[in-house]
C-alpha cells in the first residue's frame, strides 16, 4: 500500500504520517534485543516501546522510505504488524454557543469544520455583500465589518478621493448615502453573518468564515422592491472602482434576483457585472425561489451566461432540494444548504434569527470562496468557481437539478483545488487574405469558464459565449482589402495573435 502526503500553497501542510518512523508490533515471545537487531539491518533503530503492547517506535535511516520500511518489516519473522506513524489532527471547533444549534446544521453538511482545520480565513480577504445593508455594530459582526482605510468616519470629506464621501463601512446605493445600515428587515445581516460572523468569540453564531472583511453594499429600502438597475449598475461600479484602488475584493454576494427585481435580461447590469469580474472578481448569486427551472423560464441575473457568475440552489439537511429552490442543469451550478438556517440579525446587537431562501444557501459559497481565497490567494476568479464545483459531494437527488449534481463541500475544496489555464497548440494562426472561418483549440480543466472576444473589427467570435474546460472557438475573419494586417483575440484572458497575409 502507498501513502501519499499532500502540501497547499499558503496554509500548513496537513502531513499523514511522521516521514522518518514507523511503528512495528512484535510476534509473541520476541524479545526487544531481537527486535534491535533486526532493526539494524536497515540502519534503523528501536526508540519506544509503546507501553505493554508489544508495539515499539522505529527510526529509519535518511535513505530509507517509509513505503520501503514497510514492505521490508513485513518480510521479517520477527514482526506480526507495522504501519506508519500516523499524525491525528485537532478539528477545530468554535466556543460560540449557538455553533452546535440545530440551525447551524449546514456548516457540518459542507463539512466547515474540517475546513477550518486548515484556515479559519483572513481579514485581508474582502467580501462585498451586494444587499439590504449590513448591522455593522451587531457583536457577531462588528470585528469583521470592512472599513475603508482612506477614510475619516463622518468628516464630510471625500478622504481617498473615489468620489464618495464618508464611504467608511461601504455606500447606500438606494438612498445615496455613506450609511449602509441594515433597515431592511435584516435580510442583508443574514447573509453576512453566514458569510462571516466572527467565529471563536464566545457570541452568537459563527460564520464559514472566523475572519473576513464584510463591505455591505446596499441597494434595498425597507420596501425591498424599488430599486433600480441603474442602483445595480452603481453598486457594481463602486465594487470594482475599489478592487482596481486595491482593495481585496475578491467575490460578490448577490442574494437577490427574479421577476419584482429582474423581470429580463438587463444588458446593463449584465455588462457592470461581467465588468467586475474582469476586474478578478467572482459573483456568487441565488438561483432564486420560485420552484422552477430556470433553463426554460430564466430567472436573472442568475442566468446570465458570464463565466464570473456561479449560481446557487438550496438544499436541505437532508439534501434533498429545498421546496421552494430554482434549478437548472446548465444555469444552476451547485447547491449549498437554503432552508432554516440561524444566522445574525439585525433586530439589534444581539439578534438572531432563521431564515429559508436560495438567498441563505448563496452565502454559505460566498463563504466558502472566501476562505478559499484566504488559503491560497492566488487562485483566480474561474479557478474559484472550478474548484468549488469540481469538489460537490455528488448526490442522486442532485444530478437531474444542477450542473454538478452535488452540494458544497468546502473542506474538499481547500485540499482538491483546480487552477484554471487555458492552452491551444494554436499560439498564433496564419489566415490568407480570402480570409473564411477557423477553429482553434483550447485545453483547459473541468468547469474552467471563459469568455472569447476579438479586439479589432475585422475578427468575429461565431462561438457561443462563455466556453467551459475544453473547447472548440470558432472564428470568421473578414476578406483584406489591401494590406496585410495583424489582430488579436484574448481567450481567457490570454492573447493569441492572428496574422493575415496580403
Amino acid at each position: 500500500m502507498l501513502f501519499a502526503v499532500s502540501f497547499v500553497f499558503g496554509q500548513k501542510s496537513k502531513k499523514i504520517f511522521v516521514e522518518n518512523e514507523v511503528l512495528v508490533k512484535m510476534k509473541g515471545g520476541v524479545s526487544l534485543s531481537a527486535m534491535t537487531n533486526a532493526s539494524n539491518k536497515l540502519g534503523a533503530s528501536l526508540v519506544e516501546t509503546l507501553g505493554d503492547t508489544a508495539w515499539v517506535r522505529i527510526k529509519l535511516p535518511d535513505n530509507l522510505t517509509v513505503e520501503n520500511a514497510l514492505a521490508e518489516y513485513r518480510n521479517f519473522e520477527e514482526v506480526e504488524a507495522v504501519q506508519p506513524n500516523f499524525y491525528y489532527h485537532l478539528l477545530v471547533t468554535p466556543n460560540d454557543p449557538q455553533f452546535t444549534s440545530t440551525g447551524m446544521w449546514g456548516l457540518a453538511k459542507i463539512s466547515a469544520p474540517s475546513a477550518w482545520d486548515f484556515t479559519t480565513g483572513s481579514s485581508a480577504v474582502v467580501v462585498a455583500d451586494i444587499d439590504t445593508g449590513l448591522r455593522y455594530t451587531h457583536d457577531d459582526l462588528a470585528a469583521n465589518a470592512w472599513t475603508n482605510p482612506g477614510e475619516i468616519q463622518n468628516n464630510g470629506v471625500d478622504d481617498d478621493g473615489n468620489g464618495f464621501v464618508d464611504d467608511f463601512y461601504g455606500w447606500d446605493f438606494f438612498y445615496n448615502d455613506s450609511n449602509p445600515i441594515d433597515d431592511a428587515g435584516g435580510h442583508g445581516t443574514h447573509t453576512a453573518g453566514t458569510i462571516g460572523a466572527v467565529g471563536n468569540n464566545l457570541v452568537g453564531v459563527t460564520g464559514v468564515n472566523w475572519n473576513v472583511k464584510i463591505m455591505p453594499i446596499k441597494i434595498y429600502s425597507p420596501v425591498g422592491t424599488d430599486s433600480t438597475s441603474a442602483m445595480l449598475v452603481n453598486a457594481y461600479n463602486y465594487v470594482r472602482m475599489m478592487k482596481n484602488r486595491g482593495v481585496n475584493i475578491r467575490v460578490t454576494n448577490n442574494s437577490y434576483g427574479g421577476c419584482g427585481e429582474a423581470c429580463g435580461y438587463d444588458q446593463a447590469t449584465k455588462d457592470a457585472l461581467d465588468a467586475m469580474g474582469n476586474a478578478g472578481i467572482l459573483n456568487v448569486f441565488a438561483a432564486g425561489n420560485d420552484n422552477r427551472n430556470i433553463e426554460t423560464t430564466p430567472s436573472f441575473p442568475a442566468s446570465y451566461t458570464s463565466p464570473t457568475v456561479l449560481s446557487v440552489a438550496s438544499s436541505t439537511s437532508t439534501d434533498v432540494r429545498s421546496s421552494f429552490s430554482n434549478y437548472g442543469v446548465v444555469s444552476v451550478d451547485l447547491a449549498a444548504p437554503g432552508s432554516s438556517v440561524l444566522s445574525t440579525y439585525a433586530n439589534s446587537n444581539t439578534s438572531y434569527a432563521t431564515l429559508s431562501g436560495t438567498s441563505m444557501a448563496t452565502p454559505h459559497v460566498t463563504g466558502a470562496a472566501a476562505l478559499l481565497s484566504a488559503y491560497n490567494p492566488s487562485l483566480s476568479p474561474a479557478s474559484l468557481k472550478a474548484t468549488l464545483m469540481n469538489t460537490v459531494d455528488p448526490l442522486s437527488n442532485w444530478t437531474s437539478f444542477v450542473k454538478t449534481g452535488g452540494r458544497l463541500n468546502v473542506a474538499r475544496a481547500l485540499q482538491n483545488q483546480t487552477v484554471c489555464t487555458f492552452s491551444s497548440p494554436d499560439a498564433s494562426k496564419t489566415i490568407s487574405r480570402n480570409g473564411g472561418t477557423f477553429t482553434i483549440s483550447i485545453n483547459a480543466p473541468q468547469n474552467c469558464d471563459y469568455e472569447v472576444k476579438s479586439n479589432v473589427s475585422w475578427i468575429t467570435v461565431t462561438t457561443t459565449a462563455p466556453l467551459s474546460g475544453n473547447g472548440t472557438v470558432s472564428l470568421n475573419v473578414a476578406p483584406t482589402p489591401k494590406a496585410s494586417r495583424s489582430g488579436t483575440i484574448s481567450i481567457g484572458g490570454q492573447v493569441y495573435k492572428i496574422t493575415q497575409l496580403q
